[in-house]
């Protein structure tokens, strides 16, 4: 089996690539010194693991490739790097668009400072109230009106599609899917 230096090397400097072009382009719309660090480290992730998704996939289909020699692959690397690779970049979109983690900071035993990820943290961000109680709560408000139209529509598509096609798990699974 031959080592995969030059391809992690090459994977390496793409990885730093992308975050140095990510960084620039926050810099360029940001002003990174005084934009805090809640709002900046997930805009951060939230740019740099779809563009490295883009840099993961032919990497992975390369690797899988079945040729007897590892060289004439390209660019490869081994199973687990890969495993691991694609495990985290799938936890952390997921963590970012879906979790929503509160951290409190003490400040005469009161909630008072909010930490907030991507899906709270846009409305959070853009509400025009001072606070973080009430800019939380117009955060939740906003997103909650949003999972309810999404979650009306699906029910609206859900009792289209039985009432055209029955209750079979055929079409359970084409609206599961869509």
């Amino acid at each position: 089996m031959k080592s995969s230096i030059g391809s992690d090397a090459f994977a390496l400097l793409a990885l730093v690539f992308i975050s140095t072009f990510v960084l620039l382009l926050l810099r360029h719309f940001l002003p990174l010194r005084t934009t805090p660090a809640y709002l900046t480290v997930p805009i951060f992730l939230a740019l740099v693991l779809p563009i490295s998704i883009i840099l993961l996939l032919p990497i992975d289909l390369a690797s899988s490739s079945r040729t007897e020699d590892e060289a004439s692959r390209g660019i490869w690397l081994p199973d687990g790097v890969l495993l691991v690779a694609w495990r985290l970049t799938y936890w952390l979109t997921f963590a970012l668009t879906w979790y929503a983690a509160l951290r409190p900071v003490q400040e005469r035993t009161k909630l008072t400072n909010y930490r907030i990820i991507l899906p709270l943290l846009g409305e959070y961000a853009d509400s025009g109230y001072r606070t973080s109680k009430d800019r939380f709560k117009y955060s939740l408000i906003s997103n909650g009106r949003y999972q309810l139209i999404v979650v009306a529509c699906a029910g609206a598509g859900g009792i289209y599609v039985f009432l055209v096609n029955g209750f079979k798990t055929g079409s359970v699974k084409s609206l599961v899917m869509a």
